[in-house]
């Protein structure tokens, strides 16, 4: 008999968590955010001013923009509305597109290729691929480097391809992060880093120089999951980047950072 009971309350335990994963599933992602009580935004930690480590204090542009969605969502001001994830070029469509993230604010730049698999906000910053060198270089744009030379790239951004379209025959080096490359610049090991000039104006100093050329104009946008459960998600982040906007809370030289 008690066989039979405890047979019973598995049944009915089953039928409890199915009910629950379906109503899961006819949410839209603004639903789930709403119910779980904070959002999760993927942001980058090692790319000053828009998402770094000062302090053990996460700050930075695209850091305050995920904070300001997160209060949105909630309707109120409260650091308990998000929780950050560190993502990298490599890894953060697989996040995003896994669930480990919400949405991904991480200096994303809109192109045809990546709307295939994801869909964007409406931009929030403009950025232009731009080299950078030592001081003393000789190097003044990507030909130098065609035929001699090394240039390292940050792998999965869009200054890996363009530095493939523009400079064929370099030699490139691939490198997880923007840190990793400017190290290897400062060790002499690479002639110049190709990456976003917003990003390589965070590592410039007396030793350095960014080349006033640009390769290309890129502009950021949030990164959602491709699907019509974001939609009103969609929504709330269009809202709260035109609030930014309109209160030129997205500049370089007014970077604002978590409470």
């Amino acid at each position: 008999m008690k066989k039979y009971i405890f047979l019973f309350l598995i049944l009915v335990l089953c039928v409890f968590l199915s009910g629950c994963d379906k109503k899961e599933q006819k949410l839209n992602d603004l639903d789930v955010i709403k119910q779980r009580g904070y959002l999760i935004a993927g942001v980058k930690t090692d790319s000053k001013p828009f998402g770094y480590y000062e302090k053990d204090k996460l700050k930075g542009l695209d850091v305050d923009l995920a904070y300001g969605i997160a209060n949105n969502i909630f309707s109120e001001v409260n650091p308990a509305n998000i929780k950050y994830v560190s993502v990298t070029p490599q890894n953060r469509i697989s996040k995003l597109n896994s669930k480990e993230v919400d949405i991904l604010v991480a200096t994303m730049s809109i192109n045809d290729k990546r709307k295939l698999v994801i869909d964007f906000s409406n931009p929030y910053f403009a950025a232009n691929q731009k080299i950078m060198v030592k001081i003393d270089s000789k190097i003044t744009s990507l030909n130098n480097l065609n035929t001699k030379g090394k240039l390292a790239v940050v792998l999965g951004t869009t200054g890996e391809k363009i530095s493939r379209l523009a400079c064929p025959n370099a030699n490139l080096v691939g490198t997880k992060t923007y840190l990793e490359a400017f190290n290897l610049l400062s060790k002499g090991q690479v002639d110049a880093i190709l990456g976003d000039d917003c990003i390589l104006k965070g590592f410039e100093n007396q030793n350095f120089k960014i080349i006033n050329h640009s390769y290309s104009k890129e502009f950021y946008g949030v990164a959602l999951r491709k699907s019509d459960k974001s939609k009103e998600l969609l929504n709330v982040v269009n809202a709260t980047i035109a609030q930014y906007l309109d209160e030129n809370r997205l500049k370089l030289n007014k970077i604002n950072t978590t409470k």
